[in-house]
């Protein structure tokens, strides 16, 4: 796996990890049923083929080290965004 691959895929991961718990509550039988890693994979290789994706990262001037740094950043904004709805 390139450095580029597991940067993108550890921004996947992060995601869909931070998704799972709510998601997997509404639909526990399939959450079972799911293996979380192929999933990643899957989603992983459906964007390094994806033109839009790529396309998307040039206009940022991202490759996928600095998508991992802002997606780092989204996060912590994520987490600040779900305490102030919590109130």
């Amino acid at each position: 796996m390139s450095v580029e691959t597991k940067a993108l895929r550890d921004v996947v991961a992060g995601s869909i990890d931070r998704q799972w718990l709510a998601w997997s509550a509404e639909h526990p039988h399939l959450a079972r049923a799911i293996d979380r890693t192929r999933l990643v994979n899957e989603a992983v290789d459906r964007l390094e083929d994806d033109e839009g994706f790529r396309a998307a990262l040039r206009a940022a001037d991202l490759d996928e080290r600095r998508l991992v740094e802002a997606a780092e950043v989204l996060a912590v904004a994520e987490g600040w965004v779900r305490r102030a709805l919590r109130w």
